[in-house]
């Protein structure tokens, strides 16, 4: 399965890279863009299999123009857009999906089930805490 090309883009570097460790950890290929100058030259330079856009940091105005831009110079890219819980979207957005920000393993469910399961996600969230109970297990065998 080839590992998905994701753009992140953020107006702020900390989440930018943060955001770039949990996608690479899970098997995607990231490249990034701070701001929307730079999001344009990264959408014109590669292709992606979906652009992320953190509109809670660029404002939801801008995160929807961002949207705009992406989708006029690569219509065929999907774009999902990250939101804040307590904003109110639109009911007609430009983003194929809107994920509300509400943790990132939340995050990165959605995001592989927005890239038909091409992230290496566990979808069970006590997957470490049973494999410690099978090793305790097995030592007091």
């Amino acid at each position: 399965m080839n590992k998905p090309r994701i753009l992140v883009i953020n107006d702020d570097r900390v989440l930018i890279e943060t955001r770039r460790m949990l996608l690479e950890d899970s098997g995607a290929i990231v490249f990034t863009a701070c701001g929307s100058e730079e999001a344009v030259r990264e959408t014109l330079k590669d292709p992606a299999d979906l652009v992320l856009i953190d509109a809670t940091n660029v404002g939801l105005a801008q995160g929807e123009k961002l949207c705009g831009i992406v989708k006029t110079l690569r219509p065929s890219e999907c774009v999902a857009m990250l939101v804040s819980p307590e904003l109110d979207i639109p009911s007609h957005t430009l983003a194929d999906r809107v994920i509300y920000r509400s943790g990132p393993r939340r995050i990165l469910v959605e995001l592989n089930e927005f890239l038909d399961g091409r992230l290496d996600v566990d979808l069970w969230e006590g997957k470490q805490l049973h494999e410690d109970e099978d090793r305790s297990t097995r030592s007091s065998e």
